[in-house]
């Protein structure tokens, strides 16, 4: 029954993001030289989404959980504006895959994130890893190609 309600909330979830996704505003990338990285540019590992707030901030969101954010181009270093990795299951294809900025970021300044949840749906995180570890196991038993290391979005 579980796994039916599971299926059943997904489906939801995708149609959901069906009809939303369209109606999202795409903001215009930034020229080519403003987006070129600056000498010395440092401080991330396995980006996997980069968002461009309006007021000049940079969100970039890291594989392990990690948001940083650097107050502009021009700076070098970012501070970590979120720490997520105890709640994403970072393994294999897994981990935190996107982010995005409120259309209205000026006004309502929130952040959202797609990532695996280390954990089975309602159960605690992290299941497989450890809190503030940058990468999770999944150890065998069960495997990571047998019966996997269940874990949900």
């Amino acid at each position: 029954m579980r796994v039916v309600q599971s299926r059943c909330r997904m489906a939801l979830v995708a149609l959901i993001l069906a009809l939303v996704l369209p109606t999202l505003p795409i903001l215009p990338l930034p020229a080519a030289s403003a987006a070129t990285v600056p000498t010395g540019f440092s401080g991330l590992t396995d980006p996997m989404a980069v968002r461009f707030a309006p007021d000049g901030r940079v969100f970039v969101a890291e594989k392990s959980g990690l948001i940083k954010v650097f107050p502009d181009l021009a700076t070098n270093t970012p501070t970590v504006f979120a720490d997520l990795r105890t709640n994403v299951y970072n393994f294999w294809d897994r981990g935190l895959l996107g982010l995005a900025l409120d259309p209205n970021f000026a006004a309502n300044p929130y952040v959202y994130v797609l990532y695996t949840y280390d954990g089975v749906i309602g159960g605690p995180a992290p299941k497989w890893g450890a809190p503030g570890v940058d990468s999770d196991p999944c150890p065998s038993p069960p495997g990571p190609t047998t019966d996997g290391c269940v874990a949900s979005g």
